[in-house]
């Protein structure tokens, strides 16, 4: 027998990449209900999204404070009876954080779908925010805090955000004890009144869905919610002048975030930058991992990214280096922007980057729970079907001179801002 051990496969390029079937009902109240009918598996997940992030703050901080409070006790359970129901029935409750969204999950069995809206409506519509539950939370919240400004990255992600969009913009600001010390009950209650309503309500429900629990949620939930729709706050973009920083700090590792403002998904550009940052330092064998890690050994990580928001986005790169070695990273940096800028992308290499790009979004469909955070962003960011498709023929078709007319327009290093916070050496 042939031992084909040390042959790899064959690469197949990924020839359809498809959306799975959903359905959006939309109800005389506001609210809208996207579901997403798939599984094989009696188990269901259920997100309730408020649009009640930063930008419909009257005060800093009052979004996410108001969020995590939902679970600290309601008008008919304490904190610790939400949490032992929850357990009971064997499900999770979570509060992802988001800048634009409050939102707030639910994972169960099917069998205890009925058992379990009554906790979910009283959670989210009648929430008690105890005062002493509160002065908990930002006791712990002021603790995490002092922990997190410890560490170099999370400092650096912090000032480069807030360079980038100003100290008062949404996705700017950053916390800090001050902000935490003047939060209040009648804050917190007043953002939740004004914003967790209907109108600014979309509920995703995915897994093996039945026509009966539809039922029991529009009758037990999307009902009752209150009527009424709040709209954001305005707000300017107001970026620093000074492009490049350094923080000193009593350690051997630099954090670096190189980045600046790009823009929304509705953007015509996006799709190819999506691509374009895949190919730089978005994957283990991308320029920037080859080079700098692989090759130089400057860092054991770096990353590009794509943040994208709902009203703007960011790219950025995130490493961590020896104080020695932090220059000549970012040399290394300006050189694979000017390769992508005057040399083609070799025809081996752009092809590996299709297919892990396809194959990233084919996983990414895998499943009504994976699924769902697809098809839930398309109608939150308010994009279309028509744009994921979009993506997919454009990573398909992209040639290279398109893709070094992108580097050319966005990836120049002198007008991004650099932020470096570690060894002073």
């Amino acid at each position: 027998m042939t031992n084909h051990r040390t042959k790899p496969p064959a690469i197949r390029p990924i020839k359809d990449v498809r959306l799975p079937e959903h359905t959006l009902r939309e109800y005389p109240n506001g609210a809208r209900l996207i579901i997403v009918n798939e599984g094989i598996h009696d188990v269901f997940k259920l997100e309730c999204i408020f649009d009640a992030g930063r930008f419909y703050e009257k005060e800093k901080l009052l979004s996410s404070t108001t969020l995590q409070m939902l679970k600290e006790g309601s008008s008919l359970f304490t904190a610790e009876q939400i949490a032992e129901q929850v357990d009971f029935y064997g499900a999770s409750l979570y509060t992802p954080t988001n800048l634009d969204y409050s939102n707030i999950t639910l994972y169960g069995l099917n069998t205890h779908f009925p058992d379990l809206i009554p906790l979910y409506r009283d959670v989210i519509t009648k929430p008690a925010f105890p005062k002493e539950e509160l002065t908990n939370f930002i006791s712990e919240r002021k603790q995490r805090l002092k922990v997190d400004l410890s560490k170099n990255n999370v400092v650096a992600y912090r000032e480069i955000t807030e360079a980038i969009y100003g100290s008062v913009h949404p996705y700017g600001y950053n916390s800090n004890h001050q902000l935490y010390d003047v939060i209040g009950r009648d804050g917190v209650m007043e953002h939740f009144e004004r914003n967790y309503k209907a109108g600014n309500c979309t509920l995703v429900l995915s897994g093996k869905v039945s026509h009966s629990m539809i039922d029991n949620l529009e009758q037990e939930f999307i009902s009752k919610l209150p009527s009424g729709k709040s709209s954001p706050l305005p707000f300017s973009i107001q970026p620093e002048n000074e492009k490049n920083t350094f923080t000193p700090k009593d350690s051997v590792q630099t954090a670096i975030r190189i980045g600046n403002r790009i823009f929304d998904k509705k953007h015509p550009d996006f799709f190819g930058m999506y691509f374009l940052n895949i190919i730089l330092g978005d994957y283990f064998s991308s320029r920037l991992m080859m080079n700098i890690r692989e090759d130089k050994g400057y860092t054991y990580s770096i990353y590009s990214m794509l943040d994208m928001m709902k009203k703007d986005g960011l790219f950025m790169i995130a490493t961590e280096t020896t104080s020695e070695h932090r220059e000549a990273l970012i040399s290394e940096i300006r050189q694979e922007f000017d390769k992508l800028k005057t040399e083609p992308i070799p025809s081996e290499e752009l092809e590996m980057a299709r297919n892990y790009t396809l194959g990233t979004l084919l996983a990414a469909l895998d499943g009504p729970f994976n699924s769902s955070e697809i098809i839930k962003s398309i109608y939150l960011d308010d994009v279309g079907e028509n744009h994921f498709y979009r993506l997919v023929e454009t990573i398909k078709s992209i040639d290279k001179e398109e893709l070094a007319n992108l580097a050319r327009k966005y990836l120049e290093l002198d007008n991004m801002f650099t932020v470096m916070v570690g060894g002073n050496v």
